[in-house]
């Protein structure tokens, strides 16, 4: 009989089914038809809303009309200063001997130009920028004012994500980007013109039919929320499924092996922060009056960019939590965050996010270790790799790693780690026969 904490299997198997490759891109493509003709209701509430407003005899001065108009359709664009003020370089700009763990500048630009290559991009600009982020992860920006106008388009590699792969799985992560960047990238978000000016024109009936009251000038921001709805409203029903293709186009960039182990090590790596934040929300617990501030930038504090050594980081992050709670305790500012800060945080959501978060590490794990798999001399094989698979596929009540989504990813806009590992394995065939024929 198991000891009393043994990890257990879940009481249920988990939901494991995967797409084909011919079934997304069907949904795609028919998503894709009723995006245009979204699209088509948006022009044509354009053109009759503006043509309505201006035959209304008692408008708004037209002063007032062409700021309010203004704000709307700039307000579509708001991302810009994000993005403009963001942390981050173009790998051009970065400095020729600067180093991310096995990477630099230039091998960094040769992989980006070898993805592009390989999947038919090699004419296409997009730029590529790395970000002084310890966030593990890659981002795509694909917005653009009207289809072909990719002005804003580009790729975001966060630097913890550069030092923790190598060469061919970081290759990997850039083709998934690129993915979102063209051949998946849904029409209604290269589209923006037409959603700011539905936003404009939105504004003018709105603020008309207010314009006796004060709060006209709100008209905008109701507008821009209508505008938001309506030109996204389907292309966030296409996120997860866009996820899996742009899984399959890292993998023609590098490789099926490259595009596992990037999943891999990248599900691995969120478990290890978990873990480490789990111990954040324990001493916030225990400490009722250290605010979670500084309890979190404890946590930052011990990232390092790149992989986290458990042991090495949550020995400097527990050094860092005793700091911090000697400076609270028996002190002016101790006495200050109790007052002012340590009612910062809903205690009973602490408790049952711990509970939870424990609850999750007592889930029995599938029999092959994937950390096990990647410390192999020279990295897994095809043979570790289909072992894996097989322990995911015969082991449904256990789990990759400890993470909620591993249990239910139906909740997230991305599919877990084991859905993204069996739907590579199991189109893998596909895969080595599907062309690159980007939008």
């Amino acid at each position: 009989m198991d000891a009393p904490d043994a990890p257990r299997p879940l009481p249920e198997p988990r939901r494991l089914v995967t797409p084909t490759r011919a079934a997304l891109l069907a949904s795609f493509r028919s998503h894709e038809m009723g995006s245009l003709l979204w699209i088509t209701g948006e022009v044509a509430v354009v053109v009759g809303g503006l043509a309505w407003w201006a035959a209304q005899p008692d408008r708004l001065p037209d002063w007032q009309s062409a700021l309010l108009f203004a704000f709307a359709v700039l307000g579509m664009f708001d991302f810009v200063a994000a993005q403009f003020f963001a942390n981050r370089k173009r790998l051009e700009d970065v400095r020729p001997d600067a180093r991310f763990g096995p990477h630099t500048r230039d091998s960094l630009l040769a992989a980006t130009r070898r993805v592009q290559e390989r999947l038919g991009l090699a004419g296409q600009r997009v730029r590529v920028y790395l970000a002084r982020e310890k966030d593990v992860n890659a981002y795509a920006l694909r917005l653009e004012l009207l289809p072909g106008w990719r002005i804003f388009n580009s790729v975001q590699l966060n630097r913890s994500i550069v030092h923790l792969l190598d060469e061919r799985e970081l290759e990997s992560v850039i083709g998934h980007e690129l993915g979102h960047v063209f051949p998946y990238s849904p029409v209604a978000s290269r589209c923006l013109l037409i959603h700011a000016l539905l936003a404009g024109v939105l504004t003018l009936v709105i603020s008309h039919f207010l314009r006796h009251y004060d709060f006209y000038l709100g008209a905008p921001l109701l507008a821009l929320g209508a505008a938001r709805w309506v030109g996204f409203s389907t292309w966030t029903t296409q996120i997860r499924l866009v996820e899996f293709l742009c899984d399959d186009f890292g993998a023609r960039a590098a490789g099926l092996l490259p595009a596992m182990t990037t999943d891999l090590k990248m599900a691995l790596e969120q478990e290890a922060r978990s873990t480490l934040l789990l111990r954040v929300m324990e001493a916030k617990r225990t400490h009722a009056h250290v605010p979670i501030e500084d309890l979190l930038q404890a946590y930052d504090d011990a990232l390092p960019f790149g992989g986290v050594d458990t042991g090495q980081a949550r020995a400097q992050m527990e050094q860092g939590i005793q700091h911090r709670l000697a400076q609270n305790e028996n002190s002016l500012r101790g006495f200050y965050n109790y007052i002012f800060k340590s009612g910062d945080t809903d205690e009973d959501a602490l408790l049952e996010t711990i509970q939870r978060m424990r609850a999750i590490r007592g889930v029995a794990k599938v029999p092959v270790s994937p950390a096990a798999l990647l410390s192999q001399p020279g990295g897994p094989d095809f043979s570790g790799i289909a072992a894996l698979v097989a322990a995911l596929e015969t082991h449904p009540d256990h789990l990759l790693v400890s993470d909620a989504e591993e249990i239910d990813d139906r909740g997230s806009t991305h599919p877990n780690p084991s859905r993204r590992l069996l739907y590579l394995w199991r189109n893998r065939e596909e895969l080595r026969t599907a062309p690159t024929d980007p939008a």
